[in-house]
């Protein structure tokens, strides 16, 4: 079973990553995401998770 189906969370909302989400970011073409550190990079961090 993999992470995104086990009811914990809140994940990564970049496309096809499990990992937990740590904070949202503000996406130049997307708006608000919630991603991992992994995916923050380079955008600007509005919130914790």
């Amino acid at each position: 079973m993999s992470s995104a189906t086990d009811e914990f969370g809140p994940f990564c909302g970049a496309l096809g990553c499990t990992e937990d989400a740590d904070v949202v970011i503000n996406h130049p073409e997307h708006g608000r995401r919630t991603v991992c550190e992994n995916h923050a990079e380079g955008h600007e961090v509005v919130a914790d998770v």
